[in-house]
C-alpha cells in the first residue's frame, strides 16, 4: 500500500492555510459588496420615499358656500287701468326718467280703432325688470337696520313675471325699476361664521356665482349682521343685469387668498419653534426657516424660498445633515 511521504505532508499543510485565507478574502468582500448594495438600495428607497420636488408657485382659495339674499333699490311701477300689457322697453333696458316703458290697451268703444291706450311712464331712471315677487318694499335699503329675517320668512312672496299680453289690473305692480347706480346689498346667509382674516376684509371679497363663471367684487360691510354669527353683509359696486331679477342667489364666498409656493401640510418642519423645511444643499438634506403664508385642506403657502428650492415631502424618512442624492 502506497504511504504519502513526509515531504508530501509537510506540502498539504503548507497549502491549506492559503486556501483558507483566499476563502475569507472573498466571503470579505462578497460582504463588503452585499452591504454596500444594500446601503445603496436602501438610501435611494429613502430617498425616494422622502419626494424631494422642487417648489412650484400658486394659489390657495378658501371659499364658504352660501345662499345670498340680494337688496336692491327697487321702486315698483302700477298699472294705470285694467287692460292687456303692451311692452315698449324691454326687460333689462335702461330707461330715463319720464320715459314711457309700457302701455296698457283697454277696449273701447268710443275709439275709432276700438282700445284706448294708458301709458305706463316710469318716475325715475334706471333698469326695467318684469319679474316681481312682492317684497321690493320689503327686501329695501332703508329697512335694512330694520330686517329680521325671521319675520321676513313668513312673508308670502307673489312672484309674477308679466309678458307683452298679459292680462294686468288697474293699481297692480307690473314692473319694477331698479336703481343700477347704486350698490347691491347681499345678505349672506351661512351654515358656519365667515372667517374673513382681517386683511382680506378691509379690501374687495370675490362673491362666485354658477361654479365660478361669473366673480364679482364685493366690500365686506358688517359682519354678523343684526347679531347673526351666520350672517354677513355685503355691498356690491359692479354688478351686471343678471342680478336684476333673482331676489335669493346661491354663491361662494372667497374668504381668504393666499399667492406663494406651495407645499403639503406634512412638510413643514419645526425647529426650535420656527416653521422650516427640509431642503437639498449640497446633496445633503438642510433645515430652512419658511414664513407661512395661509393654509387649506392638506396645503401650505409658503414665503422665503426661490423657484430652485428643492423641498422634502415626506421629511419623517430623513434627518438633518443626512446625505440625499435623489
Amino acid at each position: 500500500m502506497y504511504k504519502r511521504s513526509d515531504a508530501e505532508i509537510k506540502v498539504r499543510v503548507r497549502r491549506n492555510p492559503r486556501k483558507a485565507l483566499r476563502k475569507l478574502i472573498l466571503f470579505v468582500i462578497a460582504f463588503y459588496v452585499v452591504f454596500m448594495t444594500y446601503g445603496f438600495i436602501r438610501d435611494m428607497a429613502v430617498d425616494h420615499l422622502a419626494g424631494a420636488q422642487q417648489v412650484k408657485p400658486g394659489v390657495i382659495e378658501i371659499k364658504v358656500p352660501a345662499k345670498g339674499i340680494l337688496v336692491r333699490d327697487e321702486l315698483v311701477v302700477n298699472a294705470p287701468r285694467n287692460g292687456v300689457l303692451r311692452v315698449l322697453a324691454q326687460d333689462g333696458e335702461r330707461v330715463r326718467v319720464g320715459a314711457v316703458l309700457a302701455q296698457v290697451v283697454v277696449p273701447s268703444l268710443e275709439s275709432k280703432v276700438g282700445e284706448t291706450v294708458f301709458n305706463i311712464v316710469t318716475p325715475r331712471a334706471g333698469v326695467v325688470s318684469y319679474h316681481l315677487d312682492g317684497l321690493e318694499n320689503v327686501y329695501s335699503p332703508k329697512n335694512l337696520t330694520e330686517l329680521d329675517l325671521n319675520k321676513i320668512d313668513t312673508i308670502k312672496s307673489e312672484a309674477r313675471n308679466f309678458t307683452p299680453g298679459s292680462q294686468v289690473e288697474e293699481g297692480q305692480p307690473v314692473c319694477k325699476i331698479v336703481n343700477n347706480l347704486v350698490p347691491i346689498n347681499i345678505l349672506a346667509v351661512t351654515d358656519k361664521v365667515l372667517d374673513i382674516p382681517e386683511k382680506f376684509a378691509k379690501s374687495k371679497i370675490n362673491i362666485s356665482l354658477n361654479d365660478d363663471r361669473q366673480v364679482y367684487q364685493a366690500a365686506l360691510t358688517e359682519k354678523a349682521f343684526r347679531g347673526k354669527a351666520n350672517q354677513t353683509l355685503f355691498s356690491l359696486e359692479n354688478y351686471d343685469n343678471s342680478l336684476m331679477t333673482a331676489r335669493e342667489q346661491d354663491f361662494t364666498v372667497t374668504t381668504a387668498r393666499y399667492e406663494g409656493y406651495i407645499v403639503p401640510a406634512g412638510a413643514i418642519v419645526q425647529k426650535e419653534g420656527q416653521d422650516g423645511i427640509y431642503t437639498i444643499y449640497k446633496e445633503r438634506v438642510k433645515w430652512k426657516e419658511v414664513k407661512i403664508e395661509g393654509s387649506s385642506q392638506g396645503q401650505v403657502v409658503i414665503s422665503g424660498v426661490t423657484p430652485e428650492t428643492r423641498v422634502i415631502f415626506n421629511p419623517e424618512y430623513v434627518s438633518e445633515g443626512r446625505p440625499f442624492r435623489g
